[in-house]
């Protein structure tokens, strides 16, 4: 595509692009230079943010950056101390995309029980790396299901016997009968990706029954992190595990069906790889839905206010 009307919208606002494929490189007028999918640049100019990232300084520029969530690329300056804080090689998960997600992952890391033991960290990577996961995405389930396990146990952390017990709960969450339906399912096309479409939305209203998580990690690890609130303990048995697991995966649905199609929103990712469609009230209770360029969706994030 020309993205005709983005170029033209980049120059009005004085603005410096490269358009490479499949990214673009961008430097607004207030120096912030940040690598973006032109689809997502697209949608942020025909909702009229663009002066905001481009033009918008100190406190102001935050708000917008938050509000796109847009990483800049000075941020990955920090990638490297990530990777160091976490184990993790600095061979894997290089990509933007990859870099990105870690930024985030690590800011979300610190704010759960255990985040900050540098030791649990690295032993949660280590967990995960074992997996052989292949994408970022998978590591950080994985990464996330065993603090989430590990915290679940209470007391201090014991390297001697805390790993084997993750394990033996992982082995039951994702071969629990509701993690083996995991996996995209073909759901739209590259309109419902690019724009947000109402026809989408209900399309995901329709199908709910058949939609999943996009993996088993990624629905053991949600399931285990939220948690219902004043559960005393994650049972260890594989008809509670089953449970757990099965029971949070039907609230996501439910959610879906509950919420308005008219209500829901969307948003496009900065590289481009998913736009999610939001069912619920942001914060509070919501499903959230990705979907691909090709048309591939899946349950992404559930939380609500009856779950920690």
């Amino acid at each position: 595509m020309p993205w005709d009307a983005l170029k033209q919208a980049l120059t009005v606002q004085k603005t410096v692009y490269t358009p490479t494929d499949p990214l673009w490189k961008v430097t607004g007028p207030n120096k912030a230079s940040f690598h973006a999918h032109p689809a997502f640049l697209d949608s942020v100019r025909l909702a009229g943010g663009l002066p905001d990232l481009l033009t918008a300084t100190d406190r102001d520029l935050g708000t917008a950056l938050g509000k796109w969530r847009v990483t800049l690329d000075g941020h990955l300056a920090e990638v490297p101390g990530v990777r160091a804080t976490l184990g993790l090689a600095d061979h894997r998960f290089t990509e933007l995309d990859d870099e990105i997600g870690l930024l985030r992952y690590a800011d979300g890391v610190r704010q759960l029980p255990g985040g900050n033991n540098p030791e649990v960290v690295k032993a949660a990577t280590a967990f995960a790396e074992a997996k052989q996961p292949a994408t970022v995405h998978d590591f950080m389930q994985v990464h996330s299901f065993f603090l989430s396990a590990v915290n679940s146990f209470g007391g201090a952390y014991d390297k001697a016997t805390y790993p084997g017990r993750a394990e033996t709960m992982y082995a039951l969450a994702v071969g629990s009968p509701a993690a083996a339906g995991a996996g995209p399912i073909r759901l739209g096309g590259a309109d419902d990706w690019q724009t947000h479409q109402p026809g989408f939305a209900l399309a995901i209203h329709a199908e709910s029954p058949r939609l999943n998580f996009a993996t088993r990690n990624a629905l053991a690890a949600h399931a285990l992190k939220h948690v219902l609130r004043g559960t005393a303990q994650i049972p260890g048995t594989p008809d509670g595990i089953n449970a757990l697991v099965a029971t949070y995966l039907q609230e996501a649905r439910d959610k879906i069906t509950t919420t308005p199609t008219a209500s829901a929103t969307s948003a496009l990712a900065q590289t481009g790889a998913t736009r999610t469609y939001y069912f619920g009230t942001l914060t509070h209770h919501m499903t959230m839905i990705a979907v691909t360029p090709s048309g591939n969706a899946w349950i992404s994030t559930y939380y609500a206010p009856t779950r920690t």
